[in-house]
């Protein structure tokens, strides 16, 4: 039994070469997918409670031990599509009404994106197994802010100090996830996965806001490049089954992941470029209706609040004399962007339902459907700084099926869509003409999104 080792080995290698050369431009449950793999896309996200296929450690490890020995490999075709306005009088002589766009890359091109997954599950004994999945989250949009004849600003491009014709951000998180699973009881199930995790940023058109003096520095702030963070987190499950293994129940913790500073940005994101993945964890139900019925529910909270760099307030809303809303007053350093007390997204925490059901179609077909729904993270008084990231969308419509060939093999296919779904609210720089005394709701932020998966399964 050494291929399956050797396979496991390959994988792995394939998943570091493919988080090296691709980030997606995801923002669906905040910037986190709603799930991996063709099976749970189809559902909802769902996957806590019972494993379906080779990435069942991206849900919860104690669940590897379901779906027997498998490898699964495959891909999203993914279209977001996202607008933003702002109606501003004190940098810009214009209303701005954008489209996102997004950059061109080995898996993508003009907002469309291809986006892999692929995991694998071994099964040692009757209480032990192994396994991995490579999953990935993460956030990218452009727009244009090149100057309009006659205007000194458009967008974040102050006064012309922007320093590029294109505004934007690319955020990807990588995680790979060696896993392993015991069952210590005929019932219940532990599972503990070493997290290996790996991010890549950029972002473009901020220069102004070194001429504002708005950061610790007048570098490391915009038009870097690209910049690497890495780190190691820890990732646990449990899972119990009752009724003759009708009923399952799963648990999953993922702490904070500690990830290194980007040290291009460390004059952007707070705490000195400080970007860790946050903590999440979820609790999911999977119950067997019929012998061919499967009806699946998980709960998940994911705490963006608590990454300074996400969670810090943006410019101040309320009064536009005082720019920093953590700092009244002058800002001293820890204040400004880069310090520990720098502004951020603003982003909430955020709590995920997903809902799924599959019907085994005869011995061949099974179809799937599903519903996500995770309240918006950004309040609406966050805006301006997340035209930069504007992941609005709270529900998802989710369709799926799988074949099965003679031989054991699966092809699964997934349909997602995300209602659009649109903010307003008010910014630092009011609408010409308007009353100081008065908070309008002068921008605006929108996404909607669709997504293709397909994805091969060979079992042994």
């Amino acid at each position: 039994m050494q291929w399956p080792y050797m396979k496991l080995g390959a994988v792995a290698c394939i998943g570091l070469i493919t988080s090296a050369l691709s980030f997606n431009a995801s923002a669906t449950n905040g910037y986190f997918l709603i799930g991996y793999g063709a099976k749970s896309r189809g559902m909802g996200g769902v996957g806590v409670a019972k494993g379906q296929d080779g990435l069942a450690a991206a849900y919860n490890p104690a669940t590897i031990g379901d779906t027997g020995s498998r490898f699964d490999l495959g891909f999203d075709y993914f279209r977001p599509v996202c607008r933003v306005s702002h109606s501003e009088g004190t940098l810009s002589e214009t209303v701005i009404k954008e489209d996102c766009s997004g950059p061109s890359f080995a898996f993508g091109k003009d907002g469309n994106y291809i986006l892999p997954n692929m995991g694998g599950n071994w099964k040692l004994s009757e209480k032990t197994s192994i396994g991995f999945a490579f999953i990935g989250n993460g956030a990218a949009a452009w727009f244009d802010q090149s100057l309009p004849p006659g205007n000194t600003s458009y967008f974040f491009n102050f006064n012309g100090l922007g320093g590029d014709d294109v505004v934007g951000v690319d955020l990807f998180q990588a995680q790979i996830l060696p896993s392993v699973s015991y069952k210590f009881h005929k019932q219940h199930t532990i599972g503990a996965s070493l997290v290996i995790g790996m991010q890549r940023f950029s972002a473009r058109g901020l220069l102004a806001f070194e001429d504002l003096n708005l950061a610790n520095g007048t570098s490391y702030i915009s038009n870097e490049g690209h910049d690497m963070s890495y780190g190691l987190g820890v990732r646990v499950g449990w899972q119990s089954k009752f009724m003759d293994e009708k009923l399952a129940i799963g648990l999953n913790y993922s702490p904070r992941v500690d990830m290194s500073e980007f040290d291009k940005y460390k004059n952007l994101f707070a705490e000195q470029g400080d970007f860790d993945i946050p903590e999440n964890y979820a609790i999911g139900i999977a119950y067997s209706a019929t012998p061919d019925i499967d009806i699946m529910f998980d709960v998940m909270r994911i705490n963006y609040n608590d990454v300074a760099s996400i969670g810090n307030p943006g410019p101040n809303a309320y009064d536009t004399t005082d720019f920093n809303p953590l700092c009244p007053g002058v800002d001293p350093p820890e204040c400004k962007l880069g310090g520990d007390l720098g502004m951020g997204f603003g982003w909430s925490n955020q709590t995920i339902y997903k809902l799924g059901l599959s019907y085994n179609l005869g011995a061949k077909w099974v179809l799937r459907a599903g519903y996500n729904y995770g309240e918006i993270t950004i309040p609406d008084d966050q805006v301006l700084f997340n035209m930069l990231a504007p992941a609005t969308v709270e529900q998802h419509l989710t369709l799926g099926t799988t074949y099965v060939f003679d031989n054991g093999m699966e092809l699964s296919g997934s349909y997602v869509h995300a209602f659009e779904n649109t903010i307003s609210g008010p910014t630092t720089f009011p609408p010409p003409g308007s009353d100081p005394a008065l908070v309008v709701d002068n921008a605006a932020l929108s996404m909607k999104q669709d997504s293709l998966g397909v994805s091969l399964a060979w079992t042994f």
